[in-house]
């Protein structure tokens, strides 16, 4: 069963953009990492390879065989 700790380390590569329209931080998409998160496309991978969606939290052996 894939866990989070499964994911590999993942490096965050920041491209300097001049943009007259940004927030207060001078920075874009703040909340968009929190939003689309590696447990999301874990879950995924489950429900392709189960057949079964999850959409609790850890996914465990008990919520596929329910």
């Amino acid at each position: 069963m894939p866990v989070n700790a499964d994911v590999p380390a993942l490096e965050a590569i920041l491209v300097h953009e001049d943009d007259a329209v940004v927030n207060n931080l001078g920075v874009k998409g703040v909340g968009e990492i929190g939003i689309t998160g590696t447990v999301g496309a874990i879950a995924n991978a489950v429900w392709h390879a189960t057949g079964v969606r999850v959409r609790e939290m850890p996914i465990t052996l008990d919520k596929l065989l329910g």
